[in-house]
């Protein structure tokens, strides 16, 4: 009996350790599987949803980033297949294919330039709301159709082709008659160099403020709309997985147009009482590549040599051997900085010190000054200037983060330029 007590109890025994093994064995296979599953929700969901950036403290998610940059490399290149047709019809566009090209090799400065602008659109959108602006779902809906080509109410028409102004030519005065001998005549305004050259002041580039907007281009196989409501919806529906594939949900996929009618009604604020004239000059230069001839060239004007024969003899801008250097009138934001900001400072007649910029050395005469009425171009760029410069001046009153070790690492570099070209041509198309 005693004998069958101590079978039945190492039994026991050996049947707890079989199942103690057993619980351990199955505890390790799942810690290991919550291992795995964690290390897989980690990089495909937790990971996704680290900020690379933030505006007061509202984040920019790696995923909604990651978006937005394919989304802009899709654009382009999709700009880039639009010029290949061109070239295909013999038109010259080798420079702006290169610039694509050029542009979608360098993921960095993309990603940059996405995150620029999806900082800026959380911007407006606080901005907008402090001066009572708001957007109506009706608005983003609106947009959309137009979006999609569909307009309920009709095909809006293209608006009227703005006219230049064309001044009258200026009387000048008697000092500015000893300076010159010829009267400048009528030009449009407003005037850069009177004639293109590489090597004279180039106008500005004041930086364009449809940049600071997303821009989002129809799916290439998408056909125009028909003008029915159920067509648009069905067009809707069938536009959403084009950009889920770059991992816009339809909601990101809305903000977009959200986004782009804040900016509008922020820059027509901001900008509504511009004024319609501005201060214009009238220059002209001597440009040289060495700042010492430059300084000799000075002492020959302020010696009394003549500047047009001066700058006909001297001068690399090509232009300077039929117009003496004259610039024309131009106004600010039209010039290189360094430049205009030198020909603003000067009185009339004053030889200016020795200018440098990025196409060389400038000795610079200011022969005219006056106010005068901006044509729509020139209008239009002291807009995107006023603009520009409210919204540098805005984003200094936000706590602005970005955290560039994680969007460096997470900018993506595809869809691919090449890769598409082969799916398309086989080849990259003849340029």
């Amino acid at each position: 009996m005693a004998s069958k007590n101590k079978f039945v109890a190492r039994k026991e025994r050996e049947e707890k350790q079989a199942a103690l093994i057993r619980n351990i064995s199955i505890g390790i296979v799942v810690v290991v599987l919550l291992l795995i599953g964690y290390g897989y929700l980690d990089q495909t969901v937790l990971q996704k949803q680290k900020a690379v950036a933030t505006v007061n403290e509202e984040k920019i998610t790696i995923s909604e980033f990651q978006a937005r940059v394919r989304l802009d490399r899709d654009n382009q290149i999709n700009q880039y297949l639009q010029y290949a047709q061109f070239a295909q019809f013999g038109m010259d566009v080798e420079g702006q294919l290169q610039s694509i090209e050029a542009n979608l090799g360098q993921p960095l400065q993309i990603g940059q330039s996405v995150l620029d602008t999806m900082i800026n659109e959380l911007i407006y959108k606080v901005e907008a709301e402090k001066l009572g602006i708001t957007v109506s779902g009706e608005e983003i809906e609106k947009e959309l159709q137009g979006f999609l080509d569909y307009f309920p109410d009709g095909t809006p028409s293209p608006a009227p082709s703005a006219t230049s102004v064309v001044f009258e030519t200026s009387t000048l005065s008697p000092e500015q008659l000893k300076l010159v001998t010829v009267t400048p005549t009528a030009t449009e305004a407003p005037t850069s160099t009177p004639a293109p050259a590489t090597a004279t002041p180039a106008e500005e580039d004041a930086a364009p403020a449809e940049e600071a907007v997303p821009t989002v281009v129809p799916p290439p196989t998408l056909t125009a709309t028909p003008y029915t409501l159920e067509g648009y919806q069905q067009a809707y529906k069938d536009t959403l997985p084009f950009y889920e594939e770059f991992g816009l949900v339809e909601e990101s996929f809305r903000f977009l147009f959200e986004s782009r009618l804040y900016y509008v009604k922020l820059y027509e604020e901001i900008t509504a009482d511009m004024p319609h004239e501005s201060e214009y000059i009238w220059a002209r230069h001597i440009l040289v590549e060495d700042p010492t001839l430059a300084a000799l060239v000075r002492e020959r004007l302020l010696a009394g040599e003549d500047f047009g024969t001066v700058a006909a003899e001297a001068s690399t801008d090509p232009s300077a051997a039929f117009n003496a250097g004259d610039l024309g009138w131009f106004t600010e934001g039209m010039m290189v900085e360094p430049f205009s900001d030198a020909a603003f400072a000067l009185e009339l007649g004053e030889i200016s010190e020795v200018v440098q910029s990025d196409f060389g050395y400038h000795i610079i005469q200011l022969l005219g000054r006056e106010n005068r009425p901006l044509d729509a171009d020139a209008y239009q760029r002291s807009r995107d200037i006023a603009f520009q410069e409210w919204l540098t001046e805005v984003r200094g009153e936000y706590t602005i983060d970005t955290f560039d070790d994680l969007w460096v690492e997470s900018v993506p570099s595809d869809p691919d330029l090449q890769e598409t070209l082969a799916e398309i041509y086989g080849a990259q198309p003849a340029q």
